[in-house]
């Protein structure tokens, strides 16, 4: 005892209270301190599993003569986005641990089943823990990122029931009357964060929901009717821009060779002979489980399928002279534009095609405005963006907006609006190859039609001949719940005369 007496003598004072008069005790770990009045100093064995510990203390007359500061921690929570998503999947993060972030700062990017969304920032402070990677999926509600902010202003976020004296109180409750007084306006939050992000006046957006709210629907028609007026195209050069291949009339999708939602390890080793190959379980996410749910809703529909065929002679001949137009006005104008332009037309005279039909089936609208879906095949998956307001277009601005969508699609950048409100859709199987298809219904529309590859065929004439003649096959979809194959015969038949002649869409154009 002596002997451990004598080295710890040796060791420095670890803790020291400052006071006026500190007396100083002694003691080993088997031994247990006697009381005293008087502050004690502690010293302990280096092998002592509390001697680290005690070295990691900060003085105590620091302790004693600074201030304490301290942050307050807030979860930022994936609030609704509105389209009612219920979960997102994270595509990238604009923020690391420990950086200081201002309001309305990019957070991260998020993938929904809609569209790809863009998370600002509502406090200032500094990112304290990140929650999620990328390819994660969060819910609405969950904590995306923790930020660290002050004392002043996490006080500041607290309600005005919060406050400590009544002094305070009129610094608080005064903002929200006003607030209340000057937006006579309701709408929901999402409703809100969709005419922000669109930059829509809700002051000018009629409303037609109950008791005068404005619903999602009058945002997106408010939206439509202004396209051809604030937003008409501007033909310059970097509008300019291809839907597909130029020989092709089937364009719009991207004909390219990709594995959907595939391990970067099992796409290697499909060229990798070398590898073992294993088999891999990857999980149904992104654009993929968008899929699902919509397949699945469209196969509990009841439909018919209907096939046609269209002489597209008249249409390849003018086709030098729609490229030569497209030249002057600085974009590519592709077969595709004038055939969505030409359904549109034919809409006109069978509105009950481009309509929807609520989830039980007891009323069907009639939409007015012609946004016409088109299947785009992309990297990521199979996208549906709409163009807003066909019927109002000229083929010209059809064929800027498709390069837009077209290269928004490949960069997974569509925006709510585009893949929102489309009144009737149509796909090109041609574009990648084939004939007839069966395409599906996309919920809640009522028809979608598909366009097939040119072939050149031996057909008999009016005078009895046989001359090679470019055909094109047209497969259509209907809900056989409110359509009959009469009314989409008609329909197809009514579009097949505009394609066959397209002088005769001129008369009719606005």
């Amino acid at each position: 005892m002596s002997a451990l007496r004598r080295t710890l003598k040796l060791l420095p004072v670890i803790h020291r209270q400052s006071v006026p008069h500190t007396s100083y005790r002694l003691y080993t770990p088997f031994q247990q301190p006697t009381p005293v009045k008087r502050p004690r100093v502690v010293a302990t064995c280096p092998s002592s599993p509390y001697h680290k510990r005690l070295n990691n203390l900060p003085r105590s007359r620091d302790l004693q003569t600074s201030a304490s500061h301290h942050a307050s921690v807030i979860p930022f929570k994936l609030s609704d986005i509105g389209e009612g998503i219920a979960e997102v999947t994270i595509k990238e993060w604009y923020v690391e641990v420990g950086d200081e972030v201002l309001q309305f700062d990019n957070i991260c990017e998020v993938q929904s089943d809609k569209a790809t969304v863009t998370i600002t920032c509502r406090y200032d402070g500094k990112i304290s823990a990140i929650h999620f990677g990328v390819d994660d999926i969060c819910k609405v509600g969950q904590a995306l990122v923790d930020i660290e902010v002050s004392d002043a202003e996490s006080e500041n976020l607290k309600p005005s029931v919060n406050a400590k004296t009544p002094a305070e109180e009129p610094t608080v409750i005064p903002p929200k009357v006003i607030e209340v007084e000057k937006k006579e306006i309701l709408a929901a939050p999402a409703v809100r964060k969709l005419a922000a992000d669109n930059k829509v006046d809700l002051s000018k957006v009629p409303a037609t929901g109950k008791g005068g709210r404005i619903t999602k629907e009058d945002i997106l028609t408010y939206i439509s009717t202004t396209t051809a007026s604030r937003h008409r195209p501007n033909y310059t050069e970097s509008t300019r821009g291809s839907t597909g291949d130029e020989d092709s009339p089937t364009v719009g999708e991207i004909p390219t060779a990709h594995f959907y939602n595939t391990p970067s390890s099992l796409a290697a080793s499909s060229t990798d002979h070398s590898e073992s190959h294993r088999d891999q379980t990857i999980e149904i996410k992104g654009i993929a489980k968008v899929m699902v749910s919509t397949m699945t809703a469209a196969q509990a529909v009841p439909r018919f399928t209907f096939h046609d065929e269209y002489d597209v002679n008249n249409l390849l001949q003018l086709k030098k002279f729609m490229k030569e137009m497209g030249k002057q006005n600085g974009i590519k104008i592709t077969f595709m534009s004038f055939l969505i332009k030409a359904a549109s037309q034919a809409l006109l005279q069978f509105p009950m095609i481009n309509a929807h039909v609520n989830s039980d089936c007891t009323a069907i609208t009639y939409k007015a405005s012609h946004n016409i879906g088109i299947a785009t095949d992309t990297p990521h998956g199979l996208m549906v963006p709409n163009i807003k307001n066909v019927q109002s277009l000229t083929i010209l601005d059809i064929a800027t907006e498709l390069s837009r969508l077209k290269d928004l699609s490949a960069a997974n950048k569509l925006s709510t609006v585009d893949v929102t409100g489309g009144t009737f859709s149509l796909s090109n199987v041609g574009a990648v190859g084939g004939t007839y298809a069966t395409p599906m219904l996309v919920v809640p529309e009522v028809c979608i039609g598909a366009f097939g590859a040119i072939q050149t065929r031996p057909v008999y004439n009016h005078e009895g001949d046989i001359v090679p003649t470019n055909v094109m096959s047209v497969s259509w979809s209907g809900d056989h719940r409110v359509l009959d194959g009469a009314t989409v015969a008609r329909y197809s038949n009514t579009l097949r005369s505009y394609v066959e002649n397209p002088s005769k869409l001129l008369f009719y154009l606005k």
